[in-house]
């Protein structure tokens, strides 16, 4: 893999051509602005931009026909899971299954969305499901029967 070309943030302001002129060299058509103060920017090709959801939403597109059509696919992915996401060895072998289920609809019904976000958001709840079961203390502590329902929670006092 090419390396990555990196400027300051300062240079696109300072030297906006040379910044671009490194913009057409950079591999993958990115150039990535570096911050002090916040997260690093990546700058691109308007026609690069475009290209890159396209190719995101026909791999989604077929790997989600894929898992549809054939058990097996649903299978080896179950399978290969772990390689992608380490923390769902600790899922039991059931909750891996309906991660991966989720996971696949989150993608495609994200497909035609600028925003993937709600995947990002299927993965954390997961992976936060998997820290309960790697800790045994608290997962005895979510999993009690004492605890039950308590009812509906009262909404926030409102600070004066």
């Amino acid at each position: 893999m090419a390396a990555q070309v990196e400027v300051p943030f300062s240079d696109l302001i300072n030297k906006p051509k040379d910044t671009v002129a490194k913009l057409k060299q950079a591999p993958g058509e990115r150039l990535r602005l570096r911050r002090r103060d916040d997260e690093d920017l990546v700058l691109t090709t308007a026609s690069r931009a475009a290209r890159t959801p396209a190719s995101d939403s026909v791999a989604t597109r077929m790997f989600v026909a894929m898992m549809q059509r054939d058990p097996g696919v649903r299978t080896l992915v179950t399978e290969v899971v772990p390689e992608v996401f380490p923390w769902v060895r600790y899922l039991p072998t059931e909750s891996v299954r309906e991660f991966v289920v989720e996971l696949v609809e989150a993608l495609r019904a994200t497909d035609d969305l600028d925003t993937k976000a709600p995947v990002d958001v299927v993965i954390a709840a997961w992976k936060h499901t998997a820290e309960v079961y790697a800790d045994p203390e608290l997962l005895k502590a979510l999993t009690q029967a004492e605890h039950g329902d308590f009812g509906p929670v009262p909404p926030p006092e409102v600070g004066s």
